[in-house]
């Protein structure tokens, strides 16, 4: 563990709001992979099996945050956002954007949309996300790129209809 725990932390962080938290995940994960263990079917590296779990743990604690935390509707709030809006944070200010881009990734072939989240989003190098998906890392590389084109297409069909 000792030898993977720094690039699975970097896996961590991009889930978490502090340090804290991003340890809190890979301690998720770890204890996760020392329970399944027995699991491991060595058909991959066991660095991509443990930054698998790194990344699911992330998942989860981004979905089990998000329940947690409710908006304040206090008009107090949005006095204080108007008065000092470089100490406040908006959590509901890329929501149009965030929602369009779900939609448009959920119109893509999965496959491709899978190489794209992989690759794009969390930061996997070609060879990494071809082991996870089972493929050779060309056709990642084609697929990445077939969804890349297609997503530009779908969110600008969307700019144009005002969606985002």
């Amino acid at each position: 563990m000792s030898r993977h725990s720094a690039k699975l932390l970097v896996v961590a962080r991009r889930y978490a709001r502090n340090e804290h938290d991003a340890h809190d995940i890979l301690q998720d994960a770890l204890f996760k992979a020392s329970r399944h263990l027995h699991t491991f079917r060595f058909e991959a590296a066991l660095s991509t099996w443990l930054h698998r779990l790194v990344m699911n743990s992330g998942h989860d604690y981004i979905t089990h945050r998000q329940r947690r935390e409710s908006p304040h509707l206090d008009d107090t709030e949005d006095s204080s956002r108007e008065t000092h809006p470089d100490l406040t944070h908006d959590p509901f200010g890329h929501l149009d954007l965030s929602l369009t881009l779900s939609a448009a990734l959920a119109q893509l072939c999965p496959d491709q949309s899978h190489a794209l989240i992989l690759v794009d989003l969390y930061g996997l190098d070609i060879a990494s996300a071809a082991k996870i998906a089972n493929v050779r890392p060309g056709t990642i590389k084609s697929r990445r790129g077939r969804a890349r084109e297609q997503l530009r297409r779908i969110l600008e069909e969307a700019r144009a209809d005002g969606l985002c």
